[in-house]
C-alpha cells in the first residue's frame, strides 16, 4: 500500500487510513494514507472549503453592503452627537 499524500509505503506497523468507495459489493476505489498524512489532507481540504465558502459569501454580501453604505452617505438626515 502506498500513501496517497506522501507516496511512501505504508508498513503494517503504521497507523493508516483506508478510504473505500463502493456500490453494493463492487469496490470502485481504495485510497490509503498514513494516519498523519490523512489528517493533514483533511485539514487542508476543510480549510480550502472554508475559504471558498467565505469568498463566495463575500461576493454576495459586499455589493449589498456597499449599496447600503451609499444610501447612508446620501441620506439627508444628519445625526449629531453632542
Amino acid at each position: 500500500m502506498i500513501c496517497e499524500r506522501c507516496s511512501n509505503k505504508i508498513k503494517k506497523t503504521n497507523k493508516a487510513v483506508l478510504w473505500k468507495t463502493f456500490i453494493d459489493k463492487e469496490i470502485l476505489e481504495e485510497v490509503y494514507w498514513h494516519y498523519n498524512c490523512f489528517i493533514e489532507w483533511r485539514d487542508e481540504s476543510l480549510e480550502n472549503r472554508a475559504k471558498k465558502l467565505y469568498n463566495e459569501s463575500m461576493k454576495n454580501v459586499l455589493p449589498k453592503f456597499q449599496n447600503m453604505l451609499k444610501g447612508i452617505g446620501n441620506s439627508k438626515e444628519i445625526v449629531s452627537i453632542n
